[in-house]
């Protein structure tokens, strides 16, 4: 780029300092290497000829004041509000002379503001001798890295343009409104989603290095799952045994090789329920509120559409503390009759205990499964997913000038990529999680809006342990403790900046609350929480139900802030926000998602959906009619592998330099604490991409 920057400047009459540089191109040789650039570098040559060719030409740098020429407009989002456009405020826009052949000629450059309206003078002469601009305007969206002293560098992406008028001869054009269409929310959905149109692209990209992580994770398996399905096209009898032993060995299936039953025991159900990927709040047991070690899962799956062709029973879980572990007591299972399909169908209620043997081994295979579906929809897609999109959009829609911007979009960055891939690969009619679930897209649909409405981040904590063994627990309130002094690291350096333009905060905070989902409380929490004694309810990584039930249309993210500059207390408030979405985009994603092949690696073991089989669906893992299908069995193994072993975007590689070099070094000194409570910090990622 520079070689040619140099010769070009060459051929217009502009000494340089290197040999060669006074061999002028021809007119020929200059438009062939002109044209030879990327767009970027081109552009970089203009913003550098300009000032060049004023001076070659006698024009003085003047200030903007005294440019003869104006040119005017308002830069709106594509989608209008409920009170018309939506001023896209803090953009950069920069005023260009289109020409063919030869470099454009950069005239100018301005900001939209708080009402997205900019004013970019600019001096006609600078098109060139006896040439009159043909005017076009470009539209860039900041981005930042860290040096390694923390400093920030800043650069601009271009994101949009529009053309005015060829050869404009007067002192004035207004380019009026135009719309952009950038960040917008997807109008068929009800969650906060980012809407691509068929024949479009989303507004961001991957970092290039993440594909190359994907191939390298999933090659040595795409040719066993292709293998599989062909097989399975040509009528070849597959068996889940041969299919299991196709792919790399999964944690269990190691453990059962080396002690048969170890993975089938009540002792390893709790540990899993504990610190596997499964990990979930545990509630104290409503029945014996008093009782400390007495605990309670729930799984309310009959309030969906389900197939009729799975079995999905509510799971009403009880466990014990004993000696440190957690072991299952009780299981009661609310079955539907082999068909039904409704939401809210009868259901017979049955209860299994340890005493019942056979019956009981297969209580605790359809809990697993259960809590296996539930951690996908809930602890990876909908907690980490999907309510981390809704701050990316809002974060991206709005943070431009606030320092806020350099605090959360490392870990914003990706979401919406690897979100929309999740819209046809794992949900809607043909996703995975579709197929081989009993619930239907429309069962899928409602769960995660129920999901979705209960997550809010004011007053979020990770929940304490229930016990020394908790490691889950444990790891999650390290890895709070330290983003916590991250935040308020960043806040004491930039806080005030971030108060200085305050009106983006309200505006991200705005779009924030205007698209989520209504709060959810079931029926059951309604009734024995909110005003209430409720001591067995976990309540540090809830929303406020007692605030939520008694609004009378309560969204489920709280506001920030509703005003321009801030008030009392809200400077915490958005601390508290900031925390709770690196931890979700980070630490809690990770542990959902890396764990995945240990616990979802073993089709017998865990998988999405049991089916009704021919004595019913709760008998042995002999019975196969009960167990996924072939194709639904290699893709599941394919995909929890895939999920957990693509990585990229490490926190602590800090690959593209966009995470504090101070956060990153705070998590490097941990690094040992995390590793004896089972995590390796190192494979932690700065956002979800995968």
């Amino acid at each position: 780029m520079f070689v040619a920057m140099r010769r070009l400047m060459s051929a217009l009459g502009l000494k340089g300092t290197e040999k060669g540089d006074d061999e002028l191109l021809d007119a020929a040789e200059l438009a062939r290497w002109y044209s030879s650039l990327g767009l970027e570098e081109r552009l970089a040559l203009s913003r550098e000829l300009a000032p060049r060719v004023r001076a070659a030409a006698g024009r003085s740098e003047r200030s903007a004041a005294d440019l003869p020429a104006v040119a005017e407009g308002r830069l709106v989002f594509e989608q209008d509000g409920p009170s018309g456009p939506v001023p896209l405020h803090h953009l950069k826009v920069e005023l260009w002379d289109r020409d063919i052949g030869t470099p454009d000629d950069f005239l100018g450059e301005g900001f939209t503001d708080a009402e997205g309206r900019f004013c970019v003078r600019y001096d006609p002469a600078d098109a060139g001798v006896g040439d009159l601009p043909d005017l076009e305007v470009r539209f860039f969206e900041p981005q930042h890295g860290f040096l390694p002293d923390g400093r920030v560098v800043e650069t601009w992406r271009r994101i949009g343009s529009e053309r005015g008028p060829d050869d404009h001869g007067g002192l004035h054009y207004d380019f009026g409104t135009l719309r952009l269409p950038y960040w917008e929310y997807d109008p068929s959905t009800s969650l906060a989603r980012l809407h691509v149109t068929e024949a479009g692209t989303p507004p961001t990209a991957y970092a290039p290095g993440r594909s190359l992580a994907m191939l390298k994770a999933v090659a040595p398996i795409e040719l066993v799952k292709r293998r599989h399905l062909l097989q399975g096209k040509l009528g070849q009898v597959l068996g889940l045994e041969k299919i299991q032993a196709d792919y790399p060995e999964a944690m269990t299936v190691r453990m059962e090789r080396e002690s048969p039953g170890s993975t089938r025991t009540d002792a390893f159900f709790g540990e899993r329920l504990l610190n596997g990927m499964f990990s979930a709040i545990l509630d104290r047991d409503p029945e014996v509120p008093a009782d400390a070690n007495a605990f309670r899962l729930y799984y309310p799956w009959n309030a969906y559409e389900q197939d009729g062709l799975h079995c999905l029973p509510d799971v009403d879980l009880r466990l014990r503390l004993v000696d440190g572990r957690l072991l299952p007591t009780r299981i009661i299972l609310g079955m539907r009759e082999p068909g039904a399909a409704a939401p809210g169908s009868p259901v017979t209620r049955r209860s299994y205990t340890p005493a019942d043997g056979p019956n009981w081994e297969a209580a605790k295979r359809m809990a697993r499964v259960s809590a296996t579906l539930d951690t996908e929809l809930g602890n990876h897609l909908g907690q980490c997913h999907f309510n981390i999109e809704q701050y990316a959009i809002a974060a991206h829609r709005n943070l431009r000038r606030s320092p806020l911007r350099w605090l959360l979009m490392p870990h914003l960055r990706e979401v919406v990529l690897i979100n929309h891939s999740a819209n046809d690969f794992l949900v809607g009619g043909t996703g995975y999680i579709t197929r081989a679930s009993a619930l239907t897209e429309r069962g899928i649909e409602s769960r995660l809006v129920h999901l979705l409405g209960s997550y809010d981040w004011k007053g979020f904590a990770p929940a304490p342990p229930v016990c020394e063994g908790h490691r889950y627990a444990r790891a999650a309130g390290l890895f709070w403790k330290l983003v916590g002094e991250h935040v308020e690291a960043f806040f004491a350096e930039h806080g005030a900046a971030v108060e200085a333009e305050w009106c983006e905060v309200r505006r991200f905070s705005d779009d924030l609350v205007a698209h989520s989902v209504p709060a959810f409380v079931c029926r059951y929490l309604r009734a024995t929480v909110p005003g209430k004694p409720a001591p067995w309810f976990v309540r540090s990584e809830r929303m406020d139900l007692e605030v939520k039930a008694a609004a009378p249309t309560p969204k489920a993210v709280s506001a920030v802030t509703r005003t321009d500059v801030a008030q009392a207390g809200e400077v915490e408030a958005l601390k508290q926000l900031c925390r709770y979405v690196i931890f979700f985009a980070t630490f809690r994603h990770a542990w959902a998602n890396n764990l995945q092949w240990d616990d979802a690696g073993e089709v017998l073991y865990a998988c999405l959906g049991l089916r009704w089989g021919k004595g019913g669906a709760l008998s042995t893992e002999e019975d196969l009619d009960v167990a996924p299908p072939p194709e639904d069995a290699t893709e599941m193994l394919w995909i929890s592998w895939m999920l957990s072993k693509t990585n990229y975007g490490f926190l602590l590689a800090n690959e593209e330099a966009d995470v504090h070099p101070r956060f990153v070094e705070l998590l490097r000194t941990h690094a040992a604490a995390f590793a004896e409570l089972g995590m390796d910090v190192r494979t932690v990622s700065s956002r979800i991409n995968i």
